[in-house]
């Protein structure tokens, strides 16, 4: 890919030098021919961006094949979403049988106390709770079969709504749980369509390809490396949000442990105050709760303030004093193109610009993709950072060790993460900018920015 850009960026620096200077090659000398086509390759890596300038030199054939290309890459990510889906279903529908089976053996198990309950009151004839108060034998025992006739009656009580409930949750989830599995059904049947779909493309691709000439079926070549650079860089993606997600949910479960550890502990010595003050004046005690009480109110009242640089989703411009207006190439500005671009536009160049995280997150991806031999290749210098709305950032093709962040880290919104760069599949300075969701779709970082 690298190859292909630079034979088309000398091409157009000849044609440049060709229209601009015919007349006074002659009496052009050395160096000033070395500073004109210094300046027009800067004019160009300025203005250039990513593979779109490949797109002049495709032929219709390969335009066709490119778009079914794209046609693919779309069929796959549906794929892949709709089996995110099928799993999804799968796991609620086991957790919706796992329920229904434990409330079936709560609500058995009461119910068979309320039968052994009912055949009691039968066998017992018509003995009434009054006859059991009336033979009491004296002031204490009256209190104490009463008491026994109250708990009697509350316990009926509550069998009974407690069996009323069970039944009641017990529908509820079986009727969830036949929804998942009609959508389940849905899902399958729409995944079954989409792989046809998307043998088929495939198949039209092939016949497509045979057809293309020797060099139209080398640059094709290139274009395929760099689609498959993409799904790798999206597996990376989804693979990073995995960890990401484990990492949160045992940090989750920490916490959860941890509090409840200070709430027994903070239970007992509350309890032990209550047994050692007992003798107290209740006033004082009344006090000291009250001081209490004001000490927690202040403790959580304090709040962070957000500034009006900001969009309504939260998020700022990656470059700063640049807006979504500023966006050079925007999504899908050309085929297979999943995020927008900042490059050089009345605001002046953006060459070595510091890149900014458009909002506080962690960061979950910061490489560098090279070839074996050590060329850049795909999005170059790039880093992903997910953000705790469930949204990613990707910031790609900045310079050479520019990335001043590492996987782990927890980067505020504003903080310089490294600087505009053209490493990777890029023709000229710009930076690559892309949101996703943590499903890994992508998305319009439009919306998004301010």
């Amino acid at each position: 890919m690298y190859n292909i850009f630079k034979k088309i960026s000398y091409s157009i620096v000849i044609v440049f030098l060709i229209c601009s200077f015919s007349g006074q090659i002659f009496a052009t000398s050395i160096s000033d021919l070395e500073s004109q086509e210094s300046e027009i390759q800067s004019k160009i890596d300025e203005t250039s961006s990513e593979i779109s300038g490949v797109q002049s030199e495709m032929t219709k054939a390969l335009e066709d094949v490119s778009k079914v290309t794209n046609q693919i890459s779309d069929c796959e990510n549906n794929v892949l979403e709709l089996e995110n889906q099928i799993s999804d279903l799968n796991s609620q529908i086991e957790e919706k049988e796992k329920n229904i089976r434990e409330q079936q053996d709560k609500y058995d198990y009461q119910k068979n106390l309320l039968d052994k309950r009912l055949v009691a009151v039968y066998e017992s004839g018509n003995t009434k709770y009054l006859d059991v108060l009336l033979s009491s034998s004296s002031l204490t025992d009256f209190i104490s079969k009463y008491y026994f006739v109250e708990k009697i009656a509350q316990c009926d009580k509550d069998l009974l709504i407690n069996i009323q409930n069970l039944k009641a949750q017990i529908e509820t989830e079986k009727a969830e749980l036949e929804s998942n599995k009609n959508n389940y059904e849905i899902n399958k049947r729409s995944e079954e369509i989409q792989r046809a779909a998307l043998e088929n493309l495939k198949k039209e691709k092939e016949i497509m390809v045979s057809k293309l000439t020797d060099e139209e079926k080398q640059l094709q070549s290139q274009l395929d490396e760099y689609e498959e650079d993409k799904k790798e860089v999206n597996r990376e993606i989804a693979k990073a949000i995995e960890e990401e997600n484990r990492r949160k949910a045992a940090e989750e479960a920490a916490r959860k442990a941890r509090e409840e550890a200070e709430r027994k502990a903070e239970e007992e010595r509350r309890l032990a105050e209550e047994s050692s003050k007992k003798t107290q004046d209740n006033s004082e005690s009344s006090s000291s709760n009250s001081n209490n009480n004001s000490s927690s109110n202040a403790s959580t009242s304090s709040n962070t303030n957000t500034t009006s640089t900001t969009s309504t989703s939260g998020f700022i411009c990656p470059l700063a004093g640049r807006t979504k207006n500023d966006i050079t190439t925007g999504y899908h500005g050309y085929a297979g193109h999943t995020g927008v671009d900042f490059a050089r536009n009345s605001k002046g160049p953006v060459a070595g610009l510091p890149v900014l995280a458009a909002k506080s997150g962690t960061v979950i991806i910061s490489k560098a993709l090279k070839n074996s031999n050590g060329d850049y290749r795909s999005y170059g210098e790039y880093i992903v950072i997910s953000h705790s709305d469930g949204t990613l950032s990707l910031y790609a093709h900045m310079q050479p060790n520019s990335r001043l962040v590492s996987v782990g880290d927890y980067v505020t919104q504003g903080q310089q993460i490294g600087n505009v760069g053209t490493t990777g599949n890029s023709t000229g300075y710009h930076l690559h900018f892309e949101v996703r969701l943590s499903s890994g779709t992508i998305v319009n970082p439009t919306q998004y920015l301010p």
